[in-house]
């Protein structure tokens, strides 16, 4: 099997197929319905841009346990973990919100897809993606996966894949 990404004249090219490319758009629909907080709705415009509307507002730990874990809390202490949350999760959720739309925009392209200036954003989507298959799955660090009838599963390598060969590229292997 071919290595999805390679380094072209200074860009990442990823070589994806239309099957691939729906795919990973239909994550990026995912990970910004997990992700898209309605509480932040009423903030200016310019406020959501910046990752700054919200900040200030009193947050508890997400119910679902794949927003939890997209947006862990920082302490075991409950008022630590909420101050923290408090501070800080509406920025977190803007930034990989802003992920996603990188994402989307490389895969919008006409093939290949070229990153030019979006790899970092790349691993963090692939990361959360993984995050919240692993989480629906409850893979742990001691699982051994290997592709087979189960399409979660199967998704789950891929995107491990994908990661494993933007990295080689980024390392210059």
């Amino acid at each position: 099997m071919s290595r999805p990404f390679k380094r072209k004249k200074g860009a990442v090219v990823a070589k994806l197929d239309g099957n691939e490319r729906r795919v990973l758009l239909h994550l990026c629909d995912e990970i910004v319905e997990l992700l898209s907080d309605d509480s932040t709705s009423e903030a200016p415009q310019w406020a959501r841009d910046l990752g700054l509307a919200g900040v200030g507002e009193q947050r508890e730990t997400p119910t679902d346990p794949v927003v939890a874990r997209l947006l862990p809390d920082a302490y075991e202490d409950a008022e630590q973990a909420g101050e923290f949350r408090r501070l800080t999760e509406a920025g977190l959720r803007a930034k990989k919100l802003s992920h996603v739309e990188v994402v989307r925009r490389d895969l919008e392209q006409d093939p290949p897809v070229v990153i030019t200036d979006g790899v970092q954003q790349w691993l963090a989507f692939l990361a959360d993606c993984r995050l919240v298959l692993g989480t629906r799955l409850g893979v742990t660090e001691d699982d051994l996966m290997w592709p087979g009838l189960n399409p979660q599963k199967n998704l789950y390598l891929y995107l491990a894949f994908l990661q494993q060969s933007l990295v080689d590229v980024l390392i210059g292997e």
